[in-house]
């Protein structure tokens, strides 16, 4: 697991840092834990990979709503705390899904009570499925499937770096994607609710980073879409 902390406060970081290292330390892991101490070192890095991140929202330089919007785009299933002692920025901070508003001074009962869920969501996410194409087997985890859909006979496998042939009918995928980021809006379609950027009542955008994809959306379904995403998106924000 990748975790980064952004603040320009050394103190917080420190006391950031101990607490997060002391909560993995007590289920025997080592995180990759990676401090900056500014949104535009954080910016500037040459790997923005993350599965977790703690953002300060009043920095020198980009703020960390900013932060938490690029990191979001680099990767969607980021879980994105913010650690601030203002609150005036949680309409801003709730645009992209932030998973926690944590305040400081920092409770570290409350801080290891959501990284005991963040981390129980990111094992879930995480999970691995094969899928079986005409060259191999080709292993992708549930955070790397955008969609699955039918075209031509043929189903087709988006996922954050490339599309596949599948050579199982999209019953298979129907069956055995059963996390409760997968939802299928039409016959012809399974989405990732983590890659929904809107919803209308024929169609549902789907993006990923620059990307965009529209999956079909059966009108009868359009209440159901908006109670499974909404209830999806209060689970992980």
């Amino acid at each position: 697991m990748r975790i980064l902390i952004c603040d320009d406060d050394p103190a917080a970081v420190a006391e950031l840092q101990s607490a997060v290292r002391a909560f993995f330390a007590e289920r025997d892991e080592t995180p990759d834990l990676v401090c900056y101490p500014g949104g535009d070192a954080l910016l500037a890095a040459p790997d923005l990979r993350a599965d977790l991140a703690f953002l300060d929202v009043e920095m020198p330089g980009t703020d960390g709503i900013t932060v938490g919007a690029r990191l979001k785009q680099a990767n969607p299933s980021v879980k994105i705390f913010i650690v601030t002692a203002y609150p005036d920025y949680l309409d801003e901070a709730m645009r992209f899904q932030v998973f926690r508003y944590l305040s400081k001074p920092l409770d570290r009962e409350r801080l290891f009570r959501n990284l005991r869920e963040a981390v129980r969501l990111y094992v879930t996410e995480s999970r691995p499925f094969p899928i079986r194409t005409a060259e191999g087997v080709v292993v992708r985890r549930a955070e790397e499937i955008v969609c699955v859909e039918t075209v031509r006979r043929k189903v087709l496998i988006t996922t954050t770096a490339e599309t596949l042939i599948s050579a199982e009918p999209i019953e298979h995928w129907r069956r055995t994607l059963d996390l409760p980021c997968f939802y299928s809006p039409h016959r012809a379609f399974i989405i990732n609710l983590a890659f929904v950027n809107s919803i209308t009542r024929d169609s549902i955008l789907l993006k990923n980073g620059n990307q965009e994809k529209t999956a079909f959306l059966a009108r009868r379904k359009y209440a159901e879409c908006k109670a499974v995403y909404l209830r999806w998106a209060e689970s992980v924000g």
